[in-house]
This record gives structure tokens, sequence and C-alpha cells, in this order.
């Protein structure tokens, strides 16, 4: 008796390695017949792939083989390492073939790739019956179908009968004709399972038009009568449960599928699509040459599209669950995404949360930023009885019910504005924006700062300009706001309060407030507000830039082109679906964001620890007296802000405070700006980006670009100021066209390579010819970038002067205190950062003193300062160190006189001009207060990434407490065991497929 021989598994594709004597390397591959009895082998060239570069656990690997290799005494790696040799050389792989550039090779090949795209208009090799036998009728084919086959009229009916919307056309004998299934006969029956018989089918209406996807088609359907209507339901239900959308509830004539609604959805809240071009792509792609006149069914998909929109809202808040089983008595902003990582009481935060410390209390603060768009307009059409809206009050919007009265309430804003912010035009014209023929002129919104979901109920509409009163309506669920005017939106706040419906005024007051201004905006207000309002220095933010709502408003103003042409429910209901697909991309993203966060935080905090440290050590006398006066100034106990510095004259800053003033009376005299952007505010922007190219030259110099991360820092760096430099060219066209054009015929007359963006000219008025500006309509500019330009020099010198007495500063530290290695790295790595920013200041005075000679028209005593040279770059006490030094190298017989000029006393040195306007006797109160800034400077820093971590870990616990919550949530809506059939298991089967989406 024979036994039976095991069955192997079933694997297959088992390779082994074949050497022969003076042959190249193949392949033995083994696979498992199907019954597992047999075992196939076959042999094929073995073709090397080229070495990727040796990582340290492939090198482990290779250290264990060699083991193995030594154990069976033989050395299979060198047998290997000989295949890869050609002629005793190394093989080496290939690299820059067709595959590395497709667009090349396929140039040579795009006439083979005509003829194909062609040959598809015929029937190809269509000498063959249809699948069926018949050969007399073999003339249809889909188009849609992945299929490339043609069939006979019956086949290709019969096998469209769940694809009924699909392209057929039919072979004329000369050349494919379109058709449709509908005139084949092919026929739709609702009501049943495909491929039932209805017994008492009632035909739609004729001319039955459904839209999909890519095509508009007519097609022949059937209502089922023959069951009881709560059965199989009433028409528009059968539609539905057939996936098709019915353009009406009562006798529907159109219908729109799922699929197109699902897609159209998806494409607008990414790309911005409007409904109007979707829908004449759809028909160019059904009739591309307009012969066929069907009945344009666009009004309806918009209205089909609204509702849609309106129903995934209710389905994704669970709404068809609730137990009332009616969509009346919503919750306000019930429908609108959360925030997972925002403290929420009762969801996310511990029962203690109001007993925590006070040092770990701002963990459990709410972050908003406000600001207003002025894109998303809407002109006066329709009226709001006409067009309510479907979920006004019910998302993002506020409720119309008090908002409206409110806003017919609120007269003129009377606040003016005191600061030099480029934002300043935003006060002004709160009462004069242009509104003529609008309804509305903008959106106020809130979005939570830190991680950029909207706010539900925090979006209200502007009847003029960006008015206080209704951003107060807006704002009613803050702790921490941050504004790019909250420097003057702070002001009579509380005051303002008492206007407020009863309901807001509530939950407003017994909030605790912090007012910031978003570390990008800051840039732009005067001394006095970047030394409130700056998150760089208020405590208990972290890193939050509060910058994410201007990134949204960049996201959404693609869609005012259409929304300011709808009815204002509608408006509404757009807006609210375009901010609830923005939440929940962010929703979806966080968890990945704030993983990468920490891992930064923690890096940056350890950075910014040690270099706080190192600080403290080395003024460690004065550490105990400058910790009181900044903790005494954060908890309020005194008005010294320990931040401020000494006024040092007209800088930059200074001077747009006096062009912020005048562009404001300007505008309340209803003289009003060509952009948004106030021209002082442009030439400003002009400015700072010429710093940040030369600050980005300065690292370049310093080899800064060594390693992987710096070279991907700079890269960034460079992607930021080419994005920028785009937006001040579109502003030049607006402002100095003559500069503009000046530029763009520079550049087509030089056809130049491609220019690193930190060395693209910005062609402001000082690099232009002085033919250009010597012109009348350039003098304005002139005059402008003069003033600026002296203050930059202003400023410049200030910097100089500091960084100077800081490094004597330094330089007395480490000749008494420094000892030892790991010492003296420290003390030269702050000499280096201290010197790196005297650079930066230096190249700043130089850049603004050439642009004032330029200016001046040549003239260098009217600019005010003289030329800074290296030897100018000196203590008051110090000798001219690059004089002296020039007089070392030099070799003559004069020699011996200039050793004697080098070591001469008080009688023959000179003092740099830099410290004419300077106190000498005050030289060491201004180190001390230097220093005293750049300790508190780090400090900041250093509490800021150790809050930033705080925070993030927070946020993480949060977001898992929140899914968890809703989860239950979900679970909760699971259909209760009385209700049974397709509605129960429908019902279940959403909830239970969310719970799961929410806990993977």
């Amino acid at each position: 008796m024979s036994r039976k021989r095991p069955r192997l598994d079933s694997y297959s594709g088992i390779p082994e390695l074949s050497f022969a004597i003076n042959d190249s390397p193949s392949l033995r591959i083994a696979s498992v017949s199907n019954d597992g009895r047999r075992v196939n082998f076959c042999e094929v060239p073995f073709v090397p792939i080229p070495p990727s570069p040796l990582k340290s656990t492939t090198s482990a690997q290779l250290n264990n083989f060699n083991k193995v290799s030594q154990t069976l005494g033989f050395d299979l790696q060198e047998d290997l390492q000989d295949c890869f040799m050609e002629n005793g050389e190394d093989f080496v792989s290939r690299r820059g073939g067709a595959a590395d550039n497709p667009l090349a090779d396929f140039v040579p090949r795009a006439f083979e790739y005509l003829l194909e795209l062609v040959q598809s208009e015929g029937r190809g090799s269509q000498e063959r019956p249809c699948i069926c036998g018949e050969r007399n009728d073999v003339a249809y084919w889909c188009r849609d179908c992945s299929e490339a086959c043609v069939f006979c009229q019956a086949c290709l009916v019969s096998r469209h009968e769940t694809k009924p919307l699909h392209y057929v056309e039919k072979w004329n004998g000369s050349f494919f004709d379109r058709t449709t299934l509908k005139s084949l006969g092919l026929k739709v029956q609702l009501g049943h399972p495909c491929g039932h018989i209805c017994m008492m089918p009632r035909q739609a209406r004729t001319g039955f038009v459904v839209v999909d996807v890519d095509s508009i088609q007519e097609v022949d359907l059937f209502f089922c009568m023959c069951q009881p209507p709560e059965d199989v339901g009433e028409q528009w239900q059968q539609l539905m449960r057939h996936e098709l959308f019915p353009a009406t509830s009562i006798q529907p004539h159109a219908a729109f599928t799922f699929r197109l609604l699902r897609f159209f959805h998806t494409l607008t809240l990414q790309g911005k699509v409007n409904i109007y071009d979707y829908y004449i792509a759809i028909q160019n792609r059904t009739d591309g040459a307009g012969i066929s006149m069907r009945k344009d069914r666009y009004e309806a998909f918009r209205r089909v599209m609204r509702q849609w929109r309106y129903l995934k809202m209710l389905k994704r808040a669970g709404i068809a669950s609730e137990p009332s089983r009616s969509v009346k008595g919503i919750q306000q902003g019930r429908l609108a995404q959360r925030c997972l990582a925002c403290p929420i009481p009762g969801v996310n935060l511990p029962e203690d949360w109001l007993l925590a410390d006070p040092s770990k209390s701002f963990i459990y603060r709410k972050f908003v930023s406000v600001d207003a768009c002025f894109r998303l307009k809407r002109r006066l059409i329709s009226t709001e009885q006409l067009d309510p809206g479907l979920a006004t009050g019910l998302a993002y919007f506020v409720p119309q019910e008090e908002y409206q009265p409110f806003q017919k309430r609120t007269g003129d804003q009377k606040e003016g504005g005191s600061c030099s912010g480029g934002d300043l035009a935003a006060i002004q014209q709160a009462n004069t924006k242009f509104n003529k023929g609008y309804a509305t002129t903008g959106v106020v919104l809130c979005v939570c700062a830190r991680h950029e979901v909207v706010e539900p109920n925090s979006a209200v509409d502007l009847d003029k300009g960006e008015k206080f009163a209704l951003t107060d309506y807006s704002v009613s669920a803050s702790q921490i706001l941050s504004y790019d005017i909250a420097c003057q939106y702070h002001k009579n706040f509380f005051n303002r309060l008492s206007n407020l419906p009863e309901s807001i005024r509530v939950k407003t007051e017994a909030k605790q407030w912090t007012f910031t201004v978003p570390k990008l905006h800051i840039r732009s207000h005067g001394i006095e507000c970047q030394q409130t309002f700056s998150l760089h220095i208020t405590p208990g933010v972290g890193q939050s830039d509060c910058e994410g709502i201007e990134r949204h408003w960049g996201e959404e103003g693609p869609i005012a082109s259409s929304t300011r042409e709808m009815g204002p429910g509608h408006r509404r209901d757009t807006v609210d679906d375009h901010f609830g697909g923005w939440s929940h991309r962010k929703r979806i993203g966080l968890g990945r964001a704030l993983l990468l966060q920490r891992e930064d935080a923690r890096k940056q905090m350890k950075i910014h620890a040690g270099e706080f440290l190192k600080l403290c050590k080395s003024q460690s006398a004065s550490v105990e007296e400058w910790t009181k006066s900044v903790t005494d100034w954060e908890r309020g106990l005194t008005n010294e802000n320990p931040y401020s510095k000494p006024d040092i004259g007209m800088t930059e800053d200074d001077i747009r405070y006096q062009y912020a003033q005048q562009e404001a009376e300007q505008a309340q005299s209803g003289v009003h700006a060509l952009h948004d952007v106030s021209p002082s505010a442009f030439m400003y922007l002009g400015l700072d980006l010429e710093e940040d190219q030369r600050n980005l030259m300065l690292d370049l110099q310093a080899n800064a670009a060594s390693t992987v991360l710096q070279k991907m820092d700079i890269l960034t760096r460079r992607a930021k100021i080419h994005r920028a430099i785009g937006r001040f060219r579109t502003l030049q066209q607006i402002y100095t066209p003559l500069a503009f054009t000046s530029s763009v015929a520079d550049k087509d007359s030089s056809r130049a390579e491609v220019v690193d963006p930190e060395r693209i000219d910005l062609i402001l008025p000082s690099s232009l010819p002085h033919a250009v500006r010597s012109l009348p309509a350039m003098q304005p500019w002139v005059e402008m970038e003069l003033k600026y330009r002296h203050g930059q020099l202003v400023s410049s010198a200030h910097e100089v002067r500091a960084r100077l007495l800081i490094r004597k500063g330094l330089q007395q530290k480490r000749s008494m205190d420094t000892r030892g290695q790991k010492e003296s790295r420290k003390s030269r790595d702050q000499m280096a950062k201290n010197d790196r920013q005297m650079d930066a200041a230096t190249l700043k005075f130089r850049a603004a003193w050439t642009a004032s000679k330029a200016l001046h028209n040549g003239r260098e005593d009217l600019i005010g300062y003289p030329y800074l040279q290296d030897c100018d770059i000196r203590m008051p006490e110090d000798p001219d160190l690059t004089t002296t030094s020039n007089k070392r190298q030099t070799k003559g017989r004069n020699f011996l006189e200039q050793e004697r000029l080098l070591v001469a006393g008080e009688s023959r040195k000179t003092t740099s001009w830099l410290w004419n306007s300077f106190d000498a006797s005050d030289a060491s109160k201004a180190i001390y207060e230097a220093t005293r800034l750049e300790w508190m400077k780090a400090r900041a820093r250093d509490l800021h990434w150790k809050e930033e971590l705080l925070l993030l870990k927070e946020e993480m616990r949060c977001t898992l407490a929140t899914l968890e919550y809703e989860a239950q949530e979900w679970l909760s809506r699971v259909a209760p065991e009385d209700l049974k059939g397709p509605l129960g298991e429908g019902l279940t089967a959403y909830a239970k497929s969310y719970m799961k989406l929410i806990l993977v």
C-alpha cells in the first residue's frame, strides 16, 4: 500500500540562483501545480538590479550572511560579486534612460500614437461574429465599457441592463454614429430587483432625462405599481432607492445620479468648480457639436445640488437617527464640524479642569482667529423671504432672526484707529466700504487659531466695512482672540457687549480674554502694538501663529465669482458647505499634523532651552531681577513693559504710522486707495521683501546650506520669496505701472536664464533709471521711498550699535569667566549669532544708503549719514582695526612708522561716526539694556516652546477623547430593535461604519 504524497502548500514563484562556468547567471523558478502534487521548474536570465545605497540594516544582514557562508564552506558573496563585474570593472547601473524622461521618449513616437488614436474611430479587426454567434447585425459598441468589442443589438442591450447611461454607438457602414440604449429598446424598471418583472409598470413622463457624471441621457423608465405604496414608495422614493435624485417630488421629469452628485460635491470642495461650468462640460461631452436640442436642466441641477449638500450635512450630523424623525428643532450649529483638539467642556476636558494650576491652565483655553473677507460679496439678488436658506444658523452662519435686526440697528462705527498697521484701512473704511449694488460686502468669520477649523455660528455678513459691532457678534466663544487689528478692536470691547442680543451677551461676558495680533501681521504694526499684542511675548500661547484664517480665506476666495450671483439663502448654504469641507480636511489631517508639530517642538525646545540656560549662566547676577520684572508684567502687577525699547528716532515703523494716519484721513474724506493694500503698505512690503532677499543671500554666503535640512530650508525660503514677489508684482501693476512695465521689458529683452528669487530685482523707484524716476507720476513714490529709506538708516545704525555693545559684553564675559573647551564653544556660538545679526543690520544700512543716494541723484550730502565702512563698525574706544590691518599688510620703508601708529594712544585715535549721536558715558548702561532685552527674548522663546509641547500633548489627549465621545454618540444612533426593514438596516450600517471610521 503506497503512502499518499503530502500536499504542498500553495507557494509559487520560488527563485533559485543557478550558476555555470563562463555563463551568465540565471534564475531557476519553481512553481507548485494547482493540485499540489508536482513542482515545475523553469530558468530565466538573471538581470541584476542596480544597487541602492547600503543601509545600516542591510550591512547587518550581510554580516550575518557572511557568517552562514563561512559555516557552509563557500563564499557566495564573492561569487555574486563576480557576476556584477564586466571586464574587470564594477557593474554600473543605467542612469538617465528614457524612463527618466517619458516626454522625450514620446516625442519621436507622437505620430504613431496619433495613428492609434485615429484607428480607434473604426472597428479595428472586427471580422469576428458577436459572442452569441450572430454575424449579420454586429454593429454596436460601447465607449464607456472597458471591453473593445462590437456586439449585436440584442447582446448590447442585455449587457447594459444595469448600465443604462453608457455612451453607445452604431456602425452605419462608414463610421460609428451616436445612438442611445433607449432607442435600442432598453427599459429601466424601478421598484424591483434586477431581472424581476413588474406586473403593473407605469411609464414615466415621455423624454425622462437622467444626468450622469459625463452624459445627459433620455431613459425609458417605468415605476412599479404592483406593490402597496407603503412598501415600494412614491415615484420620487423609487428613484431615490435606485440612486437617482429626482428634480421634483411630484411627477418628476428628470433625475440626477448619486454618482454625479457625489463626484461634483468632491470636485467643487477641492477644485472650487462651479455648477454652471461643470454642467456645460457635461453638455459638451454628450453633444459637443450642439446638434441635439435637449431641454436645459441647469436650473434643476442647481436646485438638486443644493438639496444634496443640505442632506449630506444632516446625514453626517446623525439627524436621521433623531427620535423626532424631523429636521425641525435642530440645535444651532449642530451641522458644523467640531474641532477635535479644542477644549469642549463635557466632551474632552477632565472634570477638575477649572481647578488646574494657574501655570498650566492655559492648556484649557480656546484660541480663535477672526478676520473679514471682502471677496465674498453678494449682489442685490432675491430676498430673505424668497430664499431663506435650508441650513442657515444650523452650521457656520449665525441665525438670521436675531442677527439681521441687530445689523440694522448698528449705525456707523465711531471708533477710529491710532495704529500704524497696514490694516488700519479696515478701520477707517468700516463705514465707507464700497457697497453700491451689493446686499453683502463681505463675511467676518472665526476659526480655531491653532487647528484652523471653522467655528460654529461665527460667520456674519457685512453691509459695509469691517465694523467692530458686527465682529463682536461673530466672536462669542473665545478666550485668546487673534485679530489683525486687535490693537484697535479691543478698545471699548466690553462696553460694546451691552449692545449684543442677550443670548450672545451672557455667553461672552463670562469669558476671560486675551487680545493678540497674528505673527505675520504684527510686523506691519507700530512699536507700541508690537510690544503689547505680539504673540512672541504673550504668555500661554505656545508657538501659535494665528494666521490660519488667512490660509482659509485663500482657499475659499475662488467661490466668490459664483456666490455673488446667488440669493441670500442659497449663498449661505453654499458657503456653509465649503466651510464644512475645509473643516473636514483639517479634522482628518489633525493626527499627522499634531505628531509632526510635537516632533519639531521637542527639537526646538532642547535648542532654545540650552540657549536660554547659557544666557542665564552668563548673566547670573541679573537673572533674578529680570525674572521678577517680566513675571510682574505678565501677571498685570506692573504696567512697565520689559520688552520696550528706547526711542532712537524716526524708524521705518514710525514713518509708516505717519503715512497710515494720512491714508486714514483720506479715507474719511471719501478718497480710497486703489487696493485693499494701501500705498504705504505696498512700499513697506517691497522693502520687507528686499530684506528677506538680503538675509537669504547672507546665509548662503555663510555656507548655511551644507546639510540636507539646511538645503531644504533654503528651498522653502526661496519658494516663499518667489510667491511674495508674485504678489508684489500684482500690486506694482496697480500702483507703479511704469516700474512694472520696465521690469517686463528688461525680462523680455534679456531672455536670461532663471534667476534665483533672492537676486530678482524688485524694481523699486531707487532702482529705476533716472529718466523714469524723474517722471511726475513717480515723484510721490520717490518721496515715500526716501522717507522709508531714512527710517531704515536710523534703525539699522541703532541695531549695529546694539550688536557692538552686546559683542563687547560677550567678550568681557568670555575673558573673565569662560574656562574649558565646552564653555569656549558656547561663547563662540553666542558671538557668531550676534555677529550674524550685526552683518544683517550692516547690509540693511548699506542698501538703504545706496538707494538714498540714487533717489537724491547721486548727492551724498543730502543723505544725512556717511557710508558705513568696515572700519566704522567698532566701539568708540577701539582703534581703526581695518586700517591698521591694511597697514600691517603693506611692505616698505615706512613699516616702523606704521607700527608706531598702531600702538599710538588717545592722541591719535579716531571715533567711528556711528557714535556721534551716542553718549559714550552711557555705554555700560546701553550694554546692560541690550543684554537685558536679548535675555527677555530668549526667555520668551524658551517659555513658548515649553508651552507648545504642553499644548500639543493636551491637544492629542483632547483629540482622542473627542473621537471616543463621537464614537459613543454614533453607537447610540444605531437603529432601535423595533425598527426593522431596510431603513433600520441603513441606520445601523451608517452608524457603525462611521463609528469604525472614527476609531481607526
